[in-house]
Parts: C-alpha cells; structure tokens; sequence
C-alpha cells in the first residue's frame, strides 16, 4: 500500500532495518519519503532493491508505465472471475509471450559482445603464434623421424594427438581458473551456480580445437609432404 516499501535482504542487513521499522527514500523526482518496511525478500538482483506500490511510484514519475497482471487460473475457473477481482481492467486470454528487457540492455549486450570478442581476438592471436613458432621451430625433428622411417599417417597422428592434449590441457586449465571468481560471485550475488549457454560453450571448444590443431598442423605440412629416402631396418 502507499506508505509502505519491501526491501530486499542485502540492503535491508546494509540500512539495518527489518519489517515495521522505517527508511527515508529519495525518489527520481527529489522528493523524499519516510516508508515503513513491511517485508524483505531475498531475489534482489532481480527485482531492484526496493519495491513499492503501484501508486507510491508513479506519483513520482512523469510517464508511468501500463499495469499488467499474468495469472494462472485453475481448471474449470471462469476468466470473468479476475474481471470480477480487477473492475475495468482487460483481460487477455493467452497473451503472446515478450521478453522484458531494460531500456540500456541492447546497447549493453552490444558492448559486451564487442568487449568479448576483441579479447578472444588477441587471445586466439597470441595462442596462434606461439604454437606456429614451436611447430615450425619442430621441422628439423619432424624431418628425422621422417628420414628415420615414420610415415606421414603417423606423424599426422602423433601431431594430432599432441594438439589435442594442448586443447584438453588450455581448456581444463582455463574452466578452473575462471570457475573459481565466477563461483564466489554468482553464490554471493545470486545465489546459485554460474551457467554457460550451450551454444556459447560449445563455440568456445571449437576455437580452442581449430586454433591448437591449425597452428600445430599447418607449420608441418612441409616436412610431411617432402619425400624421404626409408632407412634401412
């Protein structure tokens, strides 16, 4: 009701209030307000630190925004029922689904796909260049063993076995050291354990994969392609 806010808990522990005490707010507008705490509520990431009522809000804003409700009704209840409940209001059956999204997300998930991807650009840059200069660095070996008897089959199979451990290796060493932050900050600020989109982590794989197996093949393709006298057994 006006006159009244919900806290979320971490706020609520940082004011040090608890519900029937009371905090003054300044609203967007300057104007200020002592409410009283009717209750707190622990997903504040989500919904904002403060939540007030529909008429405590919009006295402070120039365009407040529609109200709408979803419900579920339970089977065989009417739809009249929640007329009945809201007079005047619309009701919608099978609203199509949106997607609610801040006014600055788009341009934020711009900035962050942009941030991402220049990071992983001088990443895979540097992973590249590294691994070329060790494989073509490797050519006097790789045409030893070549004069020593192995064929190309095994040496491609011998430089695919290597680049995958390479992967296996950058990938496990990697998940560890950016599991543990993202662990401690998604148990403090959410409350639960950090999530990868499939598509994201599967597209991450195939970079490390085609980065560590170009880089280790490419460089060797010399020294596989030449022809070499077999030594004698």
């Amino acid at each position: 009701r006006p006159g009244t806010v919900a806290v979320g808990e971490d706020r609520a522990r940082t004011l040090g209030v608890r519900p029937g005490d009371h905090v003054q707010l300044r609203f967007g507008d300057g104007a200020e307000a002592r409410l009283r705490v009717v209750a707190t509520y622990e997903r504040a990431l989500a919904l904002g630190d403060f939540l007030f009522s529909y008429e405590e809000l919009t006295r402070h804003m120039s365009a407040p925004p529609p109200v709408r409700v979803l419900a579920a009704l339970a089977p065989g209840a009417s739809p009249t029922s929640l007329s009945t409940a809201f007079p005047g209001a619309r009701v919608e059956r099978d609203p199509v689904p949106e997607r609610v999204r801040a006014e600055d997300q788009a341009l934020g998930d711009v900035l962050t796909a942009v941030a991402v991807t220049a990071i992983g650009g001088f990443t895979v840059i540097a992973v590249l260049s590294t691994l070329t200069l060790i494989s073509v660095g490797r050519g006097p070996e790789l045409r030893q063993l070549r004069l020593a008897g192995a064929d190309r089959r095994r040496l491609r199979r011998m430089l695919l076995l290597e680049s995958a451990a390479t992967a296996t290796a950058g990938l496990s060493l990697g998940t560890a050291t950016a599991a543990l932050p993202l662990l401690a900050f998604a148990l403090s600020a959410a409350g639960r354990l950090p999530w990868l989109p499939p598509g994201q982590g599967a597209l991450i794989v195939a970079v490390v994969v085609l980065t560590t197996t170009s880089a280790t093949l490419l460089p060797a393709r010399g020294a596989l392609r030449g022809r070499y006298p077999v030594a004698a057994r």
